[in-house]
């Protein structure tokens, strides 16, 4: 519920965790029961079902953005930063200062390998598979979503000054791929 005890307007569901409730609201049961589309109990199913499917969904995201990361981005990026002698400076030197003030040449890794540590921890920490689905599902949103969100950021930091190494098109390519 939103403030004041009534029910949340579409523009305040910003997500599918956010919305998945409406679902098994009294006026939504009514609304569906009347009509004979879904009696309560389909729709208590269509929300576990969606419950999980959204888990299920952000997992395997979770996990693929894991998998590029480690295969695909960061290696690329220590291969650009190997080309370059400790003491000289990289082309575009200004894009390759880190988050944390330091040049490609003081960077081991960590700009991306934190997120995707912490990534790895938030699934590995996930609510057990017998517990209540949209806590499940709500968890997916508040920690694994935003550790996607994190590795996201350092990777695309890093693709503008590695692109074409690491194997991945580059989003102006995808602009014009026939």
């Amino acid at each position: 519920m939103a403030q004041g005890g009534r029910a949340p307007r579409s523009a305040e569901l910003r997500n599918t965790v956010d919305a998945l409730p409406v679902i098994l609201r009294k006026d939504t049961t009514e609304l569906f029961s009347k009509y004979r589309v879904y009696s309560e109990r389909e729709l208590q199913s269509r929300y576990t079902i969606l419950s999980e499917t959204y888990v299920k969904t952000v997992n395997i995201e979770g996990q693929l953005t894991s998998m590029m990361a480690r295969t695909m981005i960061l290696p690329a990026a220590l291969r650009y930063q190997g080309r370059w002698p400790r003491r000289s400076t990289p082309p575009r030197r200004r894009a390759w200062t880190t988050s944390r003030g330091r040049t490609a040449q003081d960077t081991d890794g960590d700009d991306l390998g934190v997120p995707v540590g912490d990534l790895d921890v938030g699934q590995g920490a996930a609510p057990p598979r017998d517990g209540d689905a949209f806590e499940h599902a709500k968890y997916a949103r508040d920690k694994i979503l935003p550790s996607m969100n994190a590795v996201r950021t350092v990777g695309d930091r890093l693709e503008t000054m590695v692109a074409t190494t690491c194997g991945l098109a580059e989003y102006r390519e995808m602009l014009f791929i026939k």
